[in-house]
């Protein structure tokens, strides 16, 4: 993905004709009193003049709006490489989406342009983008410190008063981790795969007090959550305390997402921030360009980096603020925390926990999915669209050692039969990773098949497959995705293709995914024959937390 601007800017040419001091005096009077001065302040600027060139710098939600106010403080300044007005155009990636996008594919259909700078809302992100060899040299900058957010645990105050952790010395994390295991609270947690809040938390739980990785530490962790919950983010945590108000439950979270949450849940037992004893890591925010990555050539680069000493100097004189953040006070210390040796064998660890994953997606292409439009991602598109989409955006996701692989169904799709493979299923290396990711999109830009949905023929077909293709010790599934769910086109009922599911070998689990108006009776009837579970319009993230991976 290179850019489309790879060598030096054209200097555009010509020589300023001097200017008679009467000539100006005179002009000047006359446009004061036209009331069109700032024409003369114009006429009078130098540098660089026409359209602006603009590289694309990819923000976390939550810092977006304070590195979108810098960027137009910069260009009002009208920055310029030779002649040429150069500026900064962000857009709203999340830190996770960012981190899996610039070590694997970015997916410019969701995401945007491929990124020339980066601000995730956490250094750990960074950390362990260059944790691998493979991107080890991608930032070419020295990251400018935006700011940061406190890591936190958040629980009931009611609660916090009868353990103690109120008012004095803080429990530690292994002190948390104790407390959890002897059932006095469960802990809640943000997934470290999908959150900034759950991988720092994960950071200063697994740490061994010295800025390293305790392995031991990390055991107790995963211990904890496993008897307790993992969702995406702290704010779908907090919605289920809010909805059942069990103060048992402590959930690892950000201390502006504690704040905002009180603020407008209006529950009667609040929750308070609780930072523990010994945490030495932070979300710490910080601007990095991307010059080392394959696709930002040395001039974007150049107009990168130069925004990126604009901000330092912002941050140094006051000038850059951010409601959810607060000031760093000794950067280069803040930075040490999340070494990306230390977060590299942090998650690394977390991610060994789980389990391989054998995976075979089931696309439906009847024109039933073309027909409907859907909510997907806050945007209204073709249930089509939305089945592939989210089928990329787990592909994305996926680990290196999953195995994947894809049909597609509709009526004749095979020819005599209603289904056909279009991926076989194999190890996601970084080719068969982009190959599959280029077959999903080759499924989607081709024509539907007209007729009705026969999926229940093509589930048994797939599940057959799978069965007999199943890999020990990792988790085999056929995830299936559609709108419909109502099958007139295949000879057996649901519950026939059901119970013949449940008859075939179990090494093999059955996820459905539906968008729209699909039956989610008959989806949830298929998927728990499997040993699986009908999911309704997830994301991405939300599908790979509900299988395991």
């Amino acid at each position: 993905m290179k850019s489309h601007r790879t060598g030096r800017r054209r200097k555009k040419g010509g020589s300023r004709l001097p200017v008679a001091p009467w000539i100006v005096i005179t002009l000047v009077c006359v446009l004061i009193a036209s009331g069109l001065t700032w024409g003369f302040m114009a006429l009078l600027r130098s540098g660089c003049s026409g359209s602006v060139f603009r590289v694309t710098v990819a923000a976390a939600p939550t810092i977006a709006g304070a590195v979108e106010d810098a960027a137009q403080d910069w260009e009002a300044t009208q920055p310029e490489v030779d002649g040429e007005c150069v500026g900064i155009s962000v857009t709203e990636v999340s830190a996770a989406e960012a981190s899996r996008g610039i070590t694997g594919i970015w997916d410019q259909k969701s995401l945007g342009a491929p990124p020339i700078a980066w601000v995730p809302d956490s250094q750990a992100w960074a950390s362990w983008v260059t944790s691998s060899e493979a991107t080890a040299g991608y930032v070419s900058s020295e990251p400018v410190v935006l700011g940061q957010a406190t890591s936190v645990i958040a629980l009931a105050e009611s609660k916090a008063e009868e353990l103690g952790w109120l008012g004095g010395q803080p429990p530690s994390w292994p002190e948390i981790l104790d407390a959890a295991s002897e059932g006095q609270v469960t802990l809640a947690a943000a997934n470290p795969r999908t959150s900034t809040e759950g991988l720092v938390a994960m950071l200063n739980a697994s740490s061994d007090g010295e800025g390293g990785f305790s392995e031991e530490a990390m055991a107790a962790y995963a211990a904890a959550i496993e008897s307790g919950s993992v969702l995406d983010h702290a704010p779908e945590q907090f919605a289920g305390y809010a909805e059942t108000g069990d103060t048992t439950q402590v959930f690892t979270a950000l201390g502006y997402q504690v704040e905002d949450f009180n603020a407008i849940s209006g529950v009667e037992d609040p929750l308070v921030p609780v930072s523990p004893a010994g945490t030495s890591l932070g979300a710490v925010a910080a601007y990095l360009v991307l010059g080392g990555a394959g696709w930002v050539s040395d001039s974007d680069a150049g107009i990168a980096a130069r925004f990126g000493e604009f901000l330092a100097g912002a941050v140094a004189s006051g000038d850059f603020t951010d409601p959810e953040l607060t000031p760093v006070e000794d950067a280069a210390t803040a930075l040490a925390m999340a070494t990306p040796e230390a977060v590299g064998l942090a998650v690394r660890s977390w991610q060994s926990g789980s389990r391989d994953l054998n995976v075979l997606f089931l696309v439906d292409r009847s024109i039933a999915t073309e027909e409907e439009t859907v909510d997907y991602g806050g945007e209204s598109m073709p249930a089509a669209t939305a089945a592939i989409r989210l089928a990329i955006g787990m592909v994305e996701d996926m680990e290196s050692t999953y195995r994947v692989g894809l049909w597609e169904f509709g009526v004749g799709a095979g020819g005599d039969q209603n289904w056909r493979s279009v991926t076989d299923v194999a190890e996601l290396s970084d080719d068969n990773r982009a190959n599959l990711v280029d077959d999903l999109y080759g499924v989607w830009e081709d024509e539907p098949y007209q007729g009705g949905s026969p999926l229940y023929d093509s589930l048994v077909a797939a599940y057959g497959h799978m069965g007999a293709n199943s890999v020990a010790d990792a988790v085999n599934l056929v995830v299936v995705l559609t709108n419909v769910g109502v099958d007139v086109e295949s000879q057996p009922t649901v519950e026939q293709t059901a119970q013949a599911i449940a008859d075939m070998d179990g090494s093999v689990t059955v996820y459905t995914i539906g968008f729209g108006s699909a039956n989610g009776d008959n989806l949830r009837v298929l998927a728990e024959a499997g040993g699986g579970s009908y999911l309704e319009s997830p994301d991405a993230a939300s599908v790979l937390a509900s299988i395991g991976g």
